[in-house]
C-alpha cells in the first residue's frame, strides 16, 4: 500500500510515528495521522485550520475528549499514568483502519497516489473512535469538513 503514497504521504506517516513517540504514545493512532497532517501545510491542513484544527486546536480538541472520556467512567486525568518511553510506537488499529480508507477513498475518486487528502478522509469516515469524538469537541461538521476535504486536488 505505501508504494501508492505520495512523499508527502510518506512524510505524514512518519511524522505521526514522531508524534506519537513524543505524545508517549505506545501505538500510533488516527488522530496521530491527523495532527502530522496539520503540521505539514499545504491545501489540506489549511482546511482543517479553517475549522480550528491546526495542530494547537487538534491538540486541545483531543484533549477535551480524553477529558470527556475519561469522565464518563469516573476517572480524572491526572490520575493516569503515562505508558513508558517506545523508541518506535507500532501502528495500532485506528491508524490502520484510517490507512484502509484511505485507500478506498483514493480507489473511489481514481487517483494512482494517496496524499494527505486521502489520510484525512480517512480519519474523517471513521465512524467511532477518538477522531470523531474530538471533532464533536471542536464543534466541527464532519459531513461539511469530509465535503471541503474531498473538494481538494489530491
Amino acid at each position: 500500500m505505501f508504494n501508492k503514497f505520495t512523499g508527502e504521504a510518506r512524510l505524514v506517516v512518519g511524522d505521526a510515528v514522531e508524534i506519537a513517540r513524543d505524545l508517549g504514545a505506545s501505538n500510533v493512532e488516527a488522530e496521530h495521522l491527523l495532527l502530522a497532517v496539520t503540521r505539514g501545510g499545504g491545501p489540506v491542513a489549511q482546511a482543517l485550520a479553517s475549522v480550528g484544527l491546526d495542530f494547537d486546536g487538534l491538540s486541545q480538541a483531543l484533549v477535551a475528549e480524553t477529558t470527556r472520556s475519561l469522565a464518563a467512567v469516573g476517572v480524572t486525568a491526572d490520575a493516569v499514568a503515562f505508558s513508558p518511553y517506545v523508541e518506535r510506537p507500532k501502528f495500532g488499529t485506528s491508524a490502520k483502519l484510517v490507512l484502509e480508507r484511505a485507500l478506498r477513498a483514493g480507489i473511489a475518486e481514481d487517483d494512482k497516489r494517496l496524499s494527505s487528502k486521502h489520510i484525512v478522509l480517512g480519519a474523517l469516515r471513521a465512524p467511532t473512535g477518538t477522531v470523531p469524538r474530538a471533532l464533536e469537541c471542536a464543534d466541527v461538521d464532519r459531513a461539511a469538513l469530509t465535503t471541503k476535504i474531498s473538494a481538494l486536488s489530491a
